[in-house]
């Protein structure tokens, strides 16, 4: 009679649960252990997927015990690992999330939305890849911080921080970015948490990792136009300190650029430092005083590190050398680590210009009071 009512996977399914469904009278009455689901579940698992299908031919049909039976996680992971139906996977996992049918966290539907996202914006959907990822909150407001890792990954891989996170116009206004718009979902609040959970940290990483321009904009974005100076002017120092002038035209081309800039916006100009603005226009003079030698203008080179106050160049030299060597004392290392290429490169544009004016064939009073004024 069994075999006559139990023909097909459905019809034992249907048997089970109702078995299941009426275990405490069923027992009471025949004297047999109670079912239960957790062992029906325990049975399927055993099965696996070939037990129901051998040939292979028909693979969704494991999926529907392991969701008859209440296995959602199994059935998320199990359609997942099936390449023609992954992308069926990750919206069914979507699903049973949103229904709240999967485990908090679950290591299964994160993996599926991370790594569907990661393969949308490889094809240059970054829009939608935001999108995805933000499903990783629809289990629970738990996965806020998960969600928030997986996003800062996708945006630092990718780089595409104006379209995503927003930019600064010329103007000075802000225009908001994609993922603005979906801050709630990710327990943002407000513009200043935006900045500090998901900006910050993004330009943090691209300082340390060398993306000097990424950087900048991430900084910038963020309202942190101290630390915008402060960088250029660490990338500035560095450049020259272990490379020389040939390295440097890049990083000294954005700081001149962003320091005319900030001193043009009184809203930005009001705010910033004036220790972080003196290094950078001082860094910005010696730059420009090492290229001016390197090209053979020694006398536009002296000017140059003489607007530096850098050396004691004027009036009673060995009266101010004790001043000046205490001024350098205090300045910011990106500046104090390139001293010694300042020092023997003024000393270099001071003896050129001597032996310049002694070859002059025309050394008159003037050249003569000069000469001795550079002894």
């Amino acid at each position: 009679a069994t075999a006559e009512a139990i023909q097909t996977t459905e019809d034992y399914m249907w048997a089970g649960l109702v078995l299941i469904r009426d275990a405490d009278s069923i027992s009471a009455s025949s004297g047999h252990p109670r079912s239960t689901l957790e062992a029906l579940q325990t049975l399927i698992v055993k099965y696996g997927a070939a037990h129901f299908d051998p040939s292979g031919n028909s693979p969704l049909l494991y999926l529907r015990v392991l969701l008859l039976c209440g296995l959602f996680e199994d059935a998320a992971e199990y359609l997942l690992q099936i390449d023609r139906f992954q992308i069926e996977g990750v919206h069914m996992a979507a699903l049973l999330a949103y229904f709240g049918l999967l485990s908090v966290p679950s290591p299964v539907y994160s993996r599926a939305m991370v790594q569907y996202a990661r393969a949308l914006a490889d094809d240059g959907a970054d829009e939608s890849a935001v999108h995805y990822l933000l499903l990783l909150t629809l289990p629970s407001s738990e996965m806020h911080d998960e969600c928030v890792r997986a996003l800062t990954k996708l945006l630092y891989e990718h780089r595409d921080y104006a379209r995503l996170l927003g930019d600064i116009q010329a103007d000075g206004t802000r225009r908001r970015g994609f993922l603005e718009h979906y801050l709630p979902l990710l327990g943002i609040s407000t513009p200043e948490q935006f900045a500090q959970t998901i900006v910050r940290k993004l330009a943090d990483r691209s300082r340390d990792e060398g993306r000097l321009a990424d950087a900048v904009l991430l900084y910038n974005l963020a309202e942190r136009y101290n630390t915008v100076l402060n960088v250029l002017c660490r990338q500035l120092g560095e450049a020259l300190y272990q490379t020389g002038i040939e390295a440097v035209s890049e990083v000294e081309g954005v700081a001149r650029a962003v320091l005319e800039h900030y001193q043009q916006r009184e809203h930005i100009a009001r705010v910033l430092d004036e220790r972080a603005v003196s290094t950078c226009s001082t860094l910005l003079a010696v730059t420009e005083f090492v290229a001016s030698h390197s090209r053979g203008a020694y006398e536009e080179a002296l000017e140059l590190i003489a607007s530096t106050q850098l050396l004691p160049l004027d009036g009673d030299v060995v009266a101010s050398a004790s001043q000046h060597a205490e001024r350098v004392r205090t300045l910011d290392d990106s500046i104090t680590r390139n001293f010694s290429l300042v020092l023997l490169t003024a000393m270099d544009t001071l003896s050129r210009i001597y032996a310049g004016l002694r070859e002059s064939p025309f050394l008159d009073a003037i050249k003569q009071a000069k000469m001795q004024d550079l002894r």
